[in-house]
């Protein structure tokens, strides 16, 4: 699972959210950790699962900046991480240091060394009763476990759960197909005679016609979606900046926009198959006794238009 992850966050992305979300965590999804983040005490470690570019380590670190506490935040993941850049990084007492290649199910912390475990978006691309039980080596007693995961039926997963479902199409790949067949029929480019000659070239034309059919059909099935799976983007620059590439170049863009298609394709099915339903959760909430666990809080978090946006689950282990 990592090499499609790790080319995801090696874009420089901060989030699991890429271009719906520039920045860090807004609205309940940082709001919800100051009340866990303020409750830490001198001289804290703290651990991040599923950190990706360290989102919330660079919350913690931010939402602790204004006070005198030291301690340290360790964010790791299976991926290859760098922490991303933060506009606010003045805060000097908090360490952060990120883990890469580094399993939910195996961590390489010394039994009850953590005061906080966290994560948020990444816990449950683990095995999560391996995971759990790891985090329960790892905390020590009254150790703190706060994990928010993705929801079955959240507004994260049915916009994903739509672009999955969009390029799954079969038109999709007839697309790609045919921008390969265009750069190919076009041929090298170099002035505007170039391009009166392929407007007038009869092969071209036919190409261009099945190109905006097939856009058609995907937009009309999911407009939303087509734009979001960024293919539309891909195929506006494939005919205004990429015009007059070579050959060549066009061919590798059109393998790079091949990648990018399977790339999002495998990580949204990770995405849908890692989200937790009633019963999912029901099943994962048993097994924290038998990990010397309680469950203090369980929660739905909606944003501001109520829509759900994933499950709070604030756990301690027993003293």
């Amino acid at each position: 699972m990592n090499s499609h992850w790790s080319e995801y966050w090696q874009q420089g992305h901060t989030t699991s959210f890429g271009e719906a979300l520039s920045g860090n965590y807004e609205g309940v999804l940082k709001s919800i950790w100051e009340p866990v983040f303020s409750a830490l005490t001198e001289g804290f470690l703290v651990v991040d699962v599923g950190t990706g570019n360290g989102s919330l380590p660079l919350l913690l670190r931010d939402g602790l900046s204004k006070g005198e506490l030291t301690g340290k935040v360790i964010g790791v993941d299976l991926a290859e991480v760098t922490l991303a850049n933060s506009v606010s990084n003045n805060n000097q007492n908090i360490d952060i240091a990120l883990m890469s290649n580094t399993r939910c199910e195996q961590l390489p912390f010394e039994p009850n060394s953590v005061d906080l475990y966290i994560s948020q978006f990444g816990f449950e691309y683990s095995n999560v009763e391996q995971s759990l039980e790891e985090a329960a080596r790892v905390l020590k007693d009254d150790g703190q476990f706060v994990i928010v995961c993705h929801h079955k039926r959240s507004m994260i997963l049915n916009r994903n759960r739509r672009i999955l479902t969009l390029i799954d199409k079969e038109e999709v790949n007839l697309l790609i197909n045919c921008l390969a067949k265009m750069a190919n029929a076009m041929g090298n480019i170099s002035n505007q005679e170039d391009v009166e000659r392929i407007k007038k070239d009869l092969q071209c034309e036919q190409i261009r016609a099945e190109i905006n059919r097939l856009i058609k059909l995907l937009v009309m099935f999911d407009e939303s979606a087509a734009q979001d799976c960024d293919l539309m983007r891909f195929v506006a620059q494939f005919f205004k900046a990429g015009l007059f590439w070579s050959v060549a170049k066009k061919l590798e863009f059109i393998e790079f926009i091949t990648i990018q298609m399977d790339t999002l394709r495998l990580r949204l099915a990770e995405l849908v198959n890692a989200s937790f339903d009633e019963t999912k959760l029901a099943t994962f909430i048993a097994k924290f006794h038998q990990n010397n666990m309680i469950l203090n809080e369980l929660k739905v978090l909606n944003n501001e238009q109520n829509e759900v946006l994933g499950w709070y689950l604030h756990g301690s282990k027993f003293i």
